[in-house]
């Protein structure tokens, strides 16, 4: 069985809400999930996983300190090329709705993700609730639109849940050895 493993900085519980709907999606695609805060994560967790998700909350177009101090505990493992070849994807909330601090904060944890080698899952624009949620790089929620319903909100959430099935099937597929 495939195994995701979701990290999540989340200082409000938007964040937790989108990897909860992205574990879910993951659970969907028959992946066995495993989530974690930031803080709580070990390395047997991360070397348990085939894929590995990360996701935060966005703060003046970077990614929360809990989770700049997780990416930073996992240099040794980084020393060892003990991460190279699984997969990593990323997802966000963020502010004000404004695309840039989102989409910085999640080129910023794919860097992290390639840093170690791993091969990243994007989000392609044919999963459901991209068009309102989501960018090449991944599903974003706005927690204070400056227009609307604070996020995360259902198109939200299904974007995160899309991706999370997205990024379980990718992986299944590349354990598999599959070519399609």
């Amino acid at each position: 069985m495939t195994r995701v493993l979701v990290v999540v900085a989340s200082q409000t519980g938007r964040t937790r809400r989108m990897a909860e709907a992205l574990a879910e999606g993951a659970r969907a695609a028959r992946a066995d999930v495993v989530l974690r805060d930031a803080g709580d994560v070990g390395d047997d967790d991360l070397l348990s996983a085939d894929a590995v998700v990360v996701g935060s909350g966005v703060h003046m177009g970077g990614i929360e300190a809990s989770m700049r101090a997780f990416l930073a505990r996992t240099s040794p493992l980084w020393l060892q090329g003990r991460l190279a070849g699984k997969l990593g994807a990323a997802f966000v909330s963020a502010g004000a709705g404004g695309r840039g601090g989102a989409e910085l904060a999640l080129v910023s944890l794919h860097a992290t993700l390639a840093e170690h080698g791993m091969l990243l899952v994007s989000m392609p624009s044919r999963l459901e609730g991209f068009a309102e949620a989501g960018c090449h790089w991944g599903p974003m929620a706005w927690t204070h639109p400056r227009g609307g319903t604070p996020g995360p909100t259902a198109e939200h959430l299904a974007a995160a849940r899309a991706h999370g099935r997205h990024v379980a099937e990718c992986t299944a597929r590349w354990l598999r050895g599959a070519d399609t």
